[in-house]
Parts: structure tokens; sequence; C-alpha cells
């Protein structure tokens, strides 16, 4: 499975889930494969301006260790474990077949842990996803303010249905 393939599953899963505290959610870079010059990854954009984006790193020479995931989503203001643990529900949530495996781990030479997501396909290919946040103009919230979201139907299946119905009360 190539990369690009991973990431268009990572996307169509968080338009999918349309969380109310993200205002876009981009694609870029033009590499197929880690270690180009334009790398490939998805950028979610929130309402404080901030984005978090994750970016297809290389195969470390030797696997990294797995990293648990907190017990409870962190508050908007620790947005890079943030974006790895939604992504990681997302993924547990809509179970894509094309996907073996998915789990938070550290990188060689990042001091964040965990910072990535290993995805192992399901034709044993496995993908490394590193986070990086990119701060906005306003302070992020030290609360999330929307502590009520649940993930909508739509994106509980694969392939999920866009648009989804909203899972915010009210």
């Amino acid at each position: 499975m190539q990369v690009t393939e991973v990431l268009d599953v990572v996307t169509a899963l968080h338009v999918a889930a349309e969380h109310p505290d993200v205002t876009a959610i981009t694609r870029y870079g033009t590499d197929t494969r880690p270690g180009g010059q334009s790398p490939c990854g998805v950028k979610v954009t929130y309402r404080s301006g901030s984005s978090a984006l994750l970016w297809a790193a290389e195969a470390p020479k030797s696997a990294p260790a797995a990293v648990p995931l907190p017990a409870e989503m962190p508050p908007p203001i620790e947005r890079a474990t943030r974006m790895l643990m939604f992504t990681s529900e997302l993924l547990d949530t809509a179970r894509p077949p094309s996907l073996r495996s998915w789990e938070a781990c550290g990188y060689p030479g990042v001091h964040l842990s965990p910072c990535a997501l290993r995805i192992v396909a399901a034709d044993g290919a496995t993908t490394y996803l590193r986070v990086t946040v990119a701060s906005g103009p306003s302070r992020e919230p030290d609360k999330d303010s929307h502590r009520d979201y649940r993930i909508p139907e739509g994106a509980r299946e694969w392939p999920p249905r866009v648009p989804a119905p909203s899972a915010v009360p009210g």
C-alpha cells in the first residue's frame, strides 16, 4: 500500500468526523513516498488558527517502541498528542480493511513521545506518520469546549459517509 493511500484513509476519516473545532482539512506535498523534497501529509486546521499535521516519515532503521496514548483525550493545548489520539480513535472506530494495525510510537531524534503513528497495511507495508503542530494567532484553550463530541455514524464505517450527520448535541 502506498503512503498516499494511507493518507487518503486518514483524510477521509477526518472529513467524515466533522469535528466542530476543525475549520479545514487539506492534503499537501507531492511526494508519493517518505523522504523526498515535498513530504506528503494531512493538515487539520482548528478554530484557534493552529494546525496539526500528520506527514509521511521514513521508516527508522529499527522500529521504535509503541507508546501508549493517554486514557482520556488531552486538551487542545496538547495538540500533537490530541491529533494522534483522535486519528487512532477514528481508525479504531472505522476499522478500514486496507489497514491491519496502527499504534502510537516514538521516533528517533524526537523529544515528544508519542510523536507518530505506525500504520501497517493489509499487504504488510508499514507507514510512519509523524505529527507536527503549528501555532495560530490565538492561544490554544486549556479546556476542551467540545467534550460532548462523539464520532458520527458516517465515520463509524468504511468507507465513511460524507457528509455524516452531526454528533454534536443540540
